[in-house]
């Protein structure tokens, strides 16, 4: 039997995501964790990774389905001691008002254990009545237990945990006091990225107050899970690559939204991923046949971007001559005219597309998306369809007639078109995990060996 639990919320902002990271850290001092997240989620998973030192996997079953979710997991989880599952938002919140996609989805899918993290700052009794709404909400949730967070004092935490256990007959693992010490940096769209925190944050006293107050030998001792090797997945890339496939990937402080089974997927593959800085280097890596281009926040470093005259050119130069280029997001801003911010000031980008990235105060069709593919491109083809993401506080301004994606949200007439093409380059604000889509690393590793060998990298 192996060791795995989700780390569930009553709703956004109790402090899942502070408890989560503080848990991996700790139990990450003795043994080897495998860190997930479940939904979309990029920031989370990159403290994940810090706090742990192996990579956070994301188990979305709106992107990849009941089974790759399943499968995912289940590759993973085998390589570590413990694995452990931050949700996401309240418990069951799903895509609109249901649970599908939720933290108790996903919970009943893989069979976890699951403990509640309930804020309890001014809560007393009250609290007994809280719980149980959520362990009677779905009886088949095995919710194992709680953590209050923003807890004032050991006396009320006896009090909160006598409450539960009293009333419920469900075990309360401990807490967290209310300490401005540990709470995580913000900024607009959420954390900000531990890429930007350089490791100032104080996590060793977050690590430190999870083991004096958290019970983990307790926990570790509720949440067995059997692991059977017979479901690993199956039915990746068929590609054969007998050339020497170097596909350059931005990652940086700017550029670092990628999920790491979309990477994996590329790399199982047999492409060689070199990582480059748009912000510090000169140009792309040398002897590269492709480029992706993840999200980010390229308008928090728009200026620094800008000056970097240099990799400007060797990108778009790139593109020009046909290299198979794949940008999402920020990725895709990059290669716009001009990123505007608030403020109005305009910063030059790469400039393939003849568009200005313009900020915007409110996130634009924000939520979950499914796209038809209209058009050929370097990733699918005509008539493909694909389920992703969109999270993005900015728009598209100018004139461009060529799309690849017809998007609309679930359960929605409303449309709209998306990724933009020119040449082999596939700019979308679209996110998408690779796993699904093992055709599609084969299209653009393809895409990828054709330049290849037409610039004469493999010879004649």
């Amino acid at each position: 039997m192996s060791k795995a639990f989700m780390i569930a919320g009553t709703h956004s902002g109790a402090g899942k995501t502070t408890i989560t990271i503080g848990i991996i850290g700790y139990l990450s001092r003795k043994y080897k964790v495998i860190p997930f997240k479940i939904g979309p989620d990029y920031i989370d998973t990159a403290y994940h990774r810090f706090a742990s030192g192996n990579f956070s996997y994301n188990l979305d079953v709106y992107m990849l389905g009941d089974e790759y979710v399943k499968k995912s997991f289940l590759n993973h989880a085998l390589s570590g001691d413990v694995a452990v599952i931050e949700g996401v938002m309240g418990m069951y919140d799903g895509i609109n008002n249901t649970s599908y996609g939720s933290s108790a989805h996903v919970a009943k899918l893989l069979n976890l254990s699951v403990l509640l993290v309930v804020d309890a700052s001014g809560m007393a009794a009250s609290v007994s009545a809280l719980v149980k709404g959520y362990i009677e909400y779905d009886k088949d949730v095995k919710i194992k237990g709680v953590i209050f967070n923003r807890v004032g004092s050991e006396k009320h935490y006896k009090l909160l945990k006598e409450c539960v256990e009293r009333d419920l007959g469900i075990k309360a693992f401990g807490y967290l006091p209310q300490d401005d010490m540990i709470s995580l940096p913000e900024r607009h769209l959420g954390l900000m990225p531990i890429y930007e925190t350089k490791g100032d944050h104080n996590f060793s006293i977050l690590y430190d107050k999870i083991g004096k107050f958290i019970d983990l030998d307790g926990i570790l001792d509720v949440c067995d899970v059997d692991l059977k090797k017979d479901g690993l997945i199956e039915g990746k890339s068929t590609v054969k690559i007998k050339e020497d496939v170097k596909i350059a990937f931005a990652y940086d402080e700017a550029f670092n939204f990628y999920y790491q089974d979309s990477l994996d997927s590329l790399i199982d593959a047999g492409v060689e991923l070199i990582p480059f800085s748009p912000l510090r280097d000169e140009a792309i890596p040398k002897d590269v046949v492709g480029i992706y281009l993840g999200g980010g926040f390229p308008e928090v470093f728009a200026e620094r971007l800008s000056k970097n005259h240099s990799m400007l050119s060797s990108i778009k130069g790139s593109i020009e001559k046909g290299m198979p280029v794949y940008a999402e997001c920020g990725g895709f801003m990059y290669l716009a005219k001009k990123i505007v911010d608030l403020n109005g000031d305009g910063y030059n980008m790469v400039g393939i597309f003849d568009l200005d990235a313009i900020m915007t105060k409110r996130l634009v069709n924000f939520g979950y998306a499914e796209a038809e593919v209209v058009k050929d491109n370097v990733l699918f083809k005509k008539g493909d369809v694909i389920f992703g993401h969109v999270f993005h506080n900015s728009k598209m301004s100018g004139i461009h007639d060529d799309f690849a994606y017809e998007v609309h949200k679930p359960h929605s007439e409303e449309k709209w078109l998306c990724g933009y093409v020119y040449k082999n380059c596939l700019g979308t604000y679209v996110h998408i995990n690779l796993l699904k889509y093992p055709n599609a690393v084969d299209r653009f590793i393809n895409h990828c060996k054709d330049y290849g060998w037409e610039m004469g990298k493999y010879g004649t």
